[in-house]
């Protein structure tokens, strides 16, 4: 594994889909700015506390709760919808390209990244974001069913991957072969929520009064490079694994 990840230089992979999931959350914050601002008009209360009901916090929710506060929120809504849906596309081309070198795919048989796919791509990339929301108001509530959730999102989590990259090159092999990988992720982005909500959130948020916005946008890049490590890595598992069982002898 660790061999195939220097033959298709996985971390310059992990850097540039990285890149693309920074540019993806600038249109996903401007839509949470407004949907979030249009919520609290409803139940006549601040932004801030609309955000802290839906579990947004760490890096963004300051950002968010200032920015909710603009008239021009439907502007924001209507304008970053379809930059969303753009951005998503981006992203799946990423992973399609990310997917094809480390699985030393075909060209000719790699997906498209049309409309319907950056949809579903988007509706996914979305349902993580809710099931990490349940998971922390669940942990907030009570030790014991936070405890049991914590371990049962792990595979919530590696279902919802398994969904995307089954969509991915993958030498058209049966799906149970991504099942390896789709694990390691959903193991890895859970290690990887503590890592971010108790060492780069708070250190990030700590050095925004020394750096301002760049402070913040260090430490959202740190964050999304470590996941598009871990997104790398869970290609790399699969096609390792595969490879070797398909070697005669192997």
């Amino acid at each position: 594994m660790v061999d195939r990840d220097g033959e298709v230089a996985g971390g310059i992979i992990a850097g540039a889909l990285a890149y693309r999931l920074f540019i993806w959350l600038l249109p996903l914050a401007l839509v949470l700015v407004a949907g979030l601002g249009i919520a609290a008009d409803s139940r006549a209360e601040s932004p801030h506390d609309a955000a802290g009901e839906v579990g947004m916090q760490g890096l963004v929710s300051s950002s968010i709760s200032g920015a909710a506060d603009s008239s021009k929120r439907w502007y924001a809504l209507l304008v970053g919808i379809p930059v969303l849906i753009w951005a998503t596309r981006s992203v799946l081309r990423v992973l399609i390209g990310a997917h094809r070198l480390v699985w030393t795919d075909d060209r000719s048989r790699t997906p498209r990244p049309k409309l319907l796919a950056a949809l579903r791509l988007l509706g996914l990339l979305l349902c993580f974001g809710v099931v990490s929301t349940v998971a922390s108001a669940v942990r907030a509530w009570s030790f014991g069913p936070g405890l049991i959730v914590t371990l049962a999102v792990v595979f919530v989590y590696a279902a919802l991957w398994l969904l995307i990259i089954v969509q991915l090159p993958h030498h058209e092999t049966d799906w149970t072969t991504l099942i390896p990988g789709a694990l390691v992720f959903g193991v890895g982005i859970e290690l990887l929520h503590v890592v971010l909500a108790y060492v780069i959130t708070p250190y990030a948020l700590a050095k925004q009064g020394t750096y301002g916005a760049l402070g913040v946008a260090a430490g959202l890049l740190v964050g999304l490079f470590l996941i598009s490590r871990l997104i790398v890595a869970s290609a790399i598992v699969n096609a390792t694994l595969w490879a070797r069982r398909s070697t005669p002898g192997g």
